[in-house]
């Protein structure tokens, strides 16, 4: 089963039609998902032997009235835009250099079932031992909102220092996505520099109240509070570790 289908089936079960019938002939997902797989061929670089750079950041321009349609499913279906971006890297052999996002944008000179999409390369954050290396686009996270889910680095990676002056020398990653990837890929949402760590090793589902930490297959495994888990509800307090790298959620 190709790239496309796989997407169409998960569009399917997720949306069980209502997708369809919002947009009924006007807009397909599959044609915007096409059009991501042509940016990115289109645009794809040689920038090393056997290394191709394609860009990680996608917005699709659409008429006002196909963002008003959009608006309950848009971050589903840029979470599944996303996943598609990466599998179809990986079939064909492709690099990022960030996290894989896909935005919606209302255009006036767009008429209803037609769109468009830009692309860029953006940098992602990455935690290398202990440390946030943070591309110079983005914005400073040291200042978090009353309730922000996030999580703080350990400073080393693998042991955390619960004594007041570890806490000062952690560093904080708000979970400001509905759903973030963590892992050794570059297209990870936060990067983790260690070898302990599969490519695509676990990820954070937040929803509402609740933050679900999933492994995704990992060689190593995934420990919270030091045990392993497959997946597990995260309250503030509780402590992660992926490979050598040690970090604790914290919702205030």
């Amino acid at each position: 089963m190709g790239v496309l289908q796989r997407f169409e089936r998960r569009l399917e079960g997720i949306f069980e039609g209502t997708f369809a019938r919002v947009f009924k002939s006007e807009l397909q997902p599959v044609e915007v998902a096409s059009a991501v797989q042509r940016e990115m061929d289109e645009r794809a670089a040689i920038v090393a032997q056997g290394r191709t750079l394609v860009p990680n950041d996608f917005v699709v321009e659409l008429s006002g009235t196909d963002r008003e349609r959009l608006e309950v499913y848009a971050d589903s279906l840029g979470q599944e835009l996303s996943k598609l971006a990466r599998d179809y890297a990986t079939e064909q052999g492709y690099s990022f250099v960030g996290p894989v996002r896909v935005h919606f944008q209302t255009e006036d000179d767009l008429q209803t079932g037609r769109f468009r999409i830009r692309s860029g390369v953006i940098r992602g954050s990455t935690v290398e031992s202990g440390e946030i290396r943070q591309p110079v686009s983005d914005q400073p996270r040291g200042n978090q909102q009353h309730g922000q889910p996030r999580l703080l680095i350990s400073p080393g990676g693998a042991v955390q220092n619960t004594s007041p002056a570890g806490q000062g020398q952690q560093q904080s990653f708000e979970l400001n996505a509905q759903v973030t990837l963590l892992g050794r890929g570059t297209d990870c949402d936060l990067r983790l520099v260690d070898n302990g760590v599969s490519r695509h090793h676990a990820e954070i589902r937040v929803e509402d109240d609740e933050a679900v930490l999933v492994d995704l297959g990992s060689t190593n495994g995934t420990f919270v509070n030091g045990q392993q888990v497959k997946r597990a509800r995260l309250v503030d307090g509780t402590r992660v570790s992926l490979g050598r790298t040690t970090m604790t959620f914290r919702r205030d």
